[in-house]
């Protein structure tokens, strides 16, 4: 028994789709209104559709929308029996609707046709989980892109005037110049970073590459922690590598200022223990979410984070790192199922409207080669470079031995002299930035520019 016999039947409103059709025959410049409001698949009954069409039709070649015209170009078409016939286009023009009326009842239609697509959207998921072809993972992530496609089809682009943009732009300026940090997007908590990238923004993807083992996890959780604390709202760090408590430990060792290796030697004094539970105090009351799935896809990530700022909100994403995500589909070699994934990380930058951080690996001959590291030596695909919004890389000159993991012949109070080089920017300069990282502490801190660094 179909919907219909049951008594279902789609969403829909025949006397708005009527009125709006009478509207456009009666009045040149409603139908204009009409025109740019509504599509002709927003209309259910197939004889609305079809005079819809004509209608754009005609006014797609400039010409006068009314009964004749109308009539003509359905006739020429061989369209206006399918139509309704000549009575049938007459009677749309009986009852004269108020222009405020058809604002309602384009809105009206609009409303049963979003409706009637997120229906099929439903129907189509059904039908793929009962036929069992399909991982529920992609059903899903499928079924979330069309709904969300849906919701954002509400808000049709509209043109905006230079005047509201100059004077976006005019306030812009002035809080740059008011303001000490000249941050417009999210602090990084390191000052020059900030100031030569004026922070990290909405839609960007940012890349951290380096070669192994000289920090691009400790300064990503430094960013992270600086983020959650200053901004107070969530933070998505997906840990492809670290188990979420090996984390938690560094972030603990960053916060407490002790390092992991008195703790493990039992040397800690009740004085460290006192601040470490001072810091775990502390930590539990940022906002930041780690999910540790080992082989994550880009679109379980992006439904992740997609629920997560339902739940939380969401002001920025850390993955750590690039070349262990999972690509989706199948990719005839890595470098292109590399470029998918990191073409997906920029998607979800800009669809959830946060920064994404990404750390990279370097390519075999970057991370042999002397000197810093180019652009060109990010792993496995190009396609990293010209996706990114901003390219960082992690230098350590003095070829200091390091294991982010394990050191245990490293002083608590030694710090190694690192640089962090902007090595692309969208919008801004590039160059180095000279920092200090503590390896047993995790943390990273700054450099004074005019500090002798090169010593």
């Amino acid at each position: 028994m179909s919907e219909e016999e049951k008594g279902l039947r789609a969403p829909q409103s025949l006397e708005a789709e009527r009125s709006v059709l009478g509207a456009m025959l009666l009045d040149q410049e409603i139908a204009v209104e009409i025109l740019d409001s509504l599509g002709s698949e927003d209309f259910h009954d197939r004889k609305h559709r079809r005079i819809f069409q004509a209608c754009r039709d005609l006014d797609a070649r400039n010409t006068v929308l009314d009964m004749v015209t109308v009539s003509g170009e359905l006739d020429r078409i061989k369209m206006l029996e399918e139509a309704g016939g000549l009575d049938y286009l007459a009677s749309l023009t009986q009852d004269i609707p108020f222009f405020s009326s058809v604002q309602e009842h384009i809105r009206i239609i609009r409303s049963k046709s979003m409706l009637r697509k997120l229906l099929k959207v439903s129907r189509e998921s059904i039908t793929e989980v009962l036929e069992g072809t399909s991982e529920p993972g992609l059903i899903l992530d499928q079924a979330e892109q069309k709904i969300m496609a849906i919701s954002e089809s509400r808000s049709r682009g509209e043109f905006r005037p230079l005047s509201q943009l100059v004077g976006a732009g005019i306030e812009a300026f002035e809080h740059l110049m008011s303001t000490k940090d000249h941050v417009t997007g999210l602090s990084t908590g390191f000052d020059q970073l900030d100031k030569m990238t004026t922070g990290f923004h909405k839609g960007e993807l940012i890349i951290l590459a380096a070669r192994p083992s000289l920090g691009k996890t400790s300064l990503a959780l430094n960013i992270a922690r600086h983020v959650a604390t200053t901004y107070d709202q969530t933070v998505a760090f997906f840990s492809l590598e670290m188990s979420g408590q090996m984390l938690a430990e560094r972030l603990l060792c960053t916060d407490s200022k002790i390092g992991r290796q008195g703790i493990i030697r039992g040397s800690a004094s009740r004085n460290h223990w006192d601040q470490l539970i001072a810091a775990a105090d502390r930590l539990q009351r940022l906002k930041i979410f780690i999910d540790e799935t080992a082989g994550l896809g880009s679109m379980e990530l992006r439904a992740r984070a997609r629920s997560l700022k339902r739940r939380e909100g969401l002001c920025m994403i850390f993955v750590d790192y690039l070349q262990l995500m999972r690509g989706e589909g199948n990719s005839e070699n890595r470098q292109q199922e590399i470029a998918r994934i990191s073409g997906d990380l920029k998607a979800i930058a800009k669809e959830l409207e946060v920064p994404v951080l990404a750390l990279s690996q370097l390519s075999r001959m970057g991370a042999n080669r002397e000197g810093a590291p180019h652009l060109s030596d990010l792993r496995e695909s190009g396609a990293i470079e010209q996706d990114a919004d901003v390219v960082l890389f992690l230098h350590r000159k003095d070829k200091s031995p390091g294991n982010e993991m394990d050191q245990d012949g490293r002083n608590e109070d030694e710090y190694i002299r690192t640089s962090l080089n902007i090595g692309k920017q969208r919008n801004g300069p590039v160059g180095e930035i000279p920092l200090m990282f503590n390896s047993s502490l995790t943390l990273f801190t700054q450099v004074d520019p005019l500090d002798d660094y090169s010593r």
